[in-house]
């Protein structure tokens, strides 16, 4: 057809390469022996626009002092404007710049299988970044951090993801950013996580609009239904989210949300996770929106109920 993985690889990271950037961090930490130490961190991260750097939260958390290296070798001090530790991503002011911002795509539209390119600074090394090749090998993943910090909805890959490459852009092969490589299992083989790119961007809208993270919350602890446990409780569907609590004078709570209610539908979507509730919410409640109408099964029965956050 006319498509050829040895022009087009090396075209798309001749055209990012100049908008990825190696981070270099500054921290104190504290010994055995209660003695105050200097420690050094590594990681990348990529301009969206001509002065914010997007890029892992774990890579700035706890820092005193951020250098931003750009692709021609030179240092910038970086300020950090805002984390979002939920969606482990950051964004950092580097002022006098003038970069040139990377493309952002739409993970929603992801498939496994389909091939990807990660971009960053492996283990501090410097000069030309490192790239790597591999493919979506499933969505949705969740996994829990060292810190305790549960990551939903990632990209896994089978692209090489070194320390270091945190922060880096996860690309299709139209050289659009799809995910911010996050994590790796240790011990595993050929296992990486990035945050899907529309899920930071919530961050990323939340911040610059209003310094902070701003999250609707329905007042709810749930989980996700499943065949089994429908089979297990007798429930009348088989998929949604579980009400296991209500929070007292939450809105759910005003609008009449029970536990053992199973939320199918949130407006007119079908709900499968919990996961998918909280995103939507987040995503609507950026839009303006603050009236929903969820759709729940109490025993035998379906209600809709009007919820204002």
């Amino acid at each position: 057809m006319g498509f050829d993985l040895r022009s087009v690889i090396p075209r798309i990271v001749d055209e990012v390469k100049p908008s990825v950037v190696s981070i270099i961090t500054r921290r104190l930490e504290v010994d055995d022996w209660l003695n105050v130490t200097p420690a050094m961190g590594v990681g990348t991260g990529f301009f969206i626009d001509e002065e914010h750097v997007l890029t892992a939260n774990h890579v700035i958390q706890g820092a005193s002092e951020l250098t931003v290296i750009t692709s021609d070798g030179d240092e910038h001090p970086g300020e950090v404007l805002g984390a979002d530790p939920e969606f482990d991503t950051a964004i950092l002011r580097v002022r006098g710049v003038r970069a040139k911002p990377v493309a952002l795509g739409d993970s929603d539209k992801l498939r496994v299988g389909e091939p990807v390119i990660a971009i960053g600074y492996p283990l501090g090394l410097l000069g030309e970044p490192t790239v790597t090749l591999g493919v979506i090998s499933a969505i949705g993943r969740t996994i829990r951090t060292p810190d305790g910090i549960t990551l939903e909805g990632l990209i896994q890959t089978d692209a090489a993801i070194n320390p270091g490459n945190s922060g880096g852009p996860l690309l299709n092969l139209d050289g659009e950013v799809v995910g911010i490589n996050t994590a790796i299992i240790m011990g595993a083989q050929g296992i990486g996580f990035a945050v899907p790119i529309n899920l930071a961007k919530l961050s990323v809208d939340e911040i610059l609009r209003y310094g902070r993270i701003i999250r609707p919350r329905l007042g709810i602890y749930g989980t996700n239904l499943t065949k089994p446990m429908a089979r297990y409780y007798r429930i009348a569907v088989d998929k949604g989210v579980l009400v296991v609590r209500v929070l007292a004078g939450s809105p759910a709570d005003d609008a009449g949300i029970r536990p053992g209610d199973v939320i199918t539908h949130i407006d007119d979507t079908e709900l499968t996770s919990v996961f998918q509730l909280r995103i939507y919410l987040a995503r609507k409640f950026m839009e303006g929106q603050r009236s929903f109408v969820v759709t729940i099964v109490r025993g035998r029965t379906r209600y809709k109920l009007k919820v204002e956050l």
